[in-house]
Formats: structure tokens, C-alpha cells, sequence
């Protein structure tokens, strides 16, 4: 099996599924925070446009 990209060595299993649980969550978490901010532009945007 090929190591964790960016985990520690030596990690045990249950320790290896944790970091990976971890990570999986920050990077959902910066998907959601990046789609609001892609939404929230899109909504200026578009009330900009109709109002002017």
C-alpha cells in the first residue's frame, strides 16, 4: 500500500483513517466556503445588473 500523501510516517491504521477523515473534512469545508463566496459574487452581480 502506498503511504498517505502528507501524513506523518509511521502511522498505524486507525490513526492513517483518522488524518484521512480530518482531511476530507477540511477540504469539504473549504468547497462550501468557496462556493458561498462564488455565490454571493454571482448574487451581486446579478442585482447590480438589474438595478443600473
Amino acid at each position: 500500500m502506498s503511504p498517505v500523501k502528507g501524513a506523518p510516517g509511521g502511522m498505524t491504521p486507525e490513526e492513517k483513517a483518522a488524518f484521512l477523515r480530518r482531511r476530507r473534512g477540511r477540504n469539504y469545508a473549504v468547497f462550501f466556503a468557496l462556493l458561498g463566496l462564488v455565490g454571493l459574487f454571482f448574487f451581486i452581480a446579478m442585482a447590480r445588473l438589474t438595478r443600473g
